[in-house]
């Protein structure tokens, strides 16, 4: 299930006008397999985001903080990329829990980019079979609206952001189970 909750156009304090939205997504995968494999797996933090759609890069910078930058065009032929700095907690065996950093370095990306605050939680259920992961992710961030936009109504900008949000938080948990099904069974098989 993805949902978007969007926001007015409005101007953030660096004076760019900026459409505020959001969305949750939660998924649960179920794997053949024991909880403490399915939760090494999800312990490599780089390897699981970057089969999130349209993720361009993921690094660490600390000990388990990591920046994931993930690309979007506007479906105007505007290309952007949000940030999100990450820190991930780590209860081992239970769930893994990713959440906003503020202590990640400069950005140095050119074109249309901006911040985001990712929250993410895996969390384990041991089952008869094998195991159950509850994923749940939420995503909030002001989107810089380019130039050429701006004229447009705003109630015309706010829909066609939730509509470009909904369509993008489900492209994103859509992919993201299939990547990780297939990556899964891939890397536990030894291939």
């Amino acid at each position: 299930m993805a949902t978007a909750s969007p926001t007015s156009p409005r101007v953030d304090r660096a004076g760019r006008h900026i459409v505020q939205l959001g969305g949750q997504a939660v998924h649960v995968f179920r794997f053949a397999a024991p909880a403490d494999l399915a939760y090494e797996y999800f312990c490599d933090v780089p390897a699981v985001f970057q089969l999130l759609p349209d993720a361009l890069d993921i690094q660490p910078y600390g000990p388990n903080r990591y920046r994931l930058v993930v690309g979007a065009t506007d479906g105007h032929g505007h290309t952007m990329a949000a940030i999100f700095d990450l820190l991930a907690i780590h209860a081992p065996g239970q769930s893994i829990r990713v959440v906003p950093d503020d202590s990640g370095p400069p950005a140095r990306i050119p074109g249309l980019v901006f911040n985001g605050a990712l929250s993410a939680e895996a969390v384990f259920f041991p089952e008869r079979d094998g195991t159950a992961i509850e994923y749940t992710v939420d995503i909030a961030m002001d989107i810089p609206v380019p130039s050429v936009l701006r004229l447009m109504p705003q109630h015309f900008l706010q829909n066609l952001a939730e509509r470009s949000m909904e369509h993008k938080m489900t492209q994103m948990i859509t992919g993201f189970t299939n990547n990780i099904t297939t990556d899964f069974h891939a890397w536990a098989s030894g291939e």
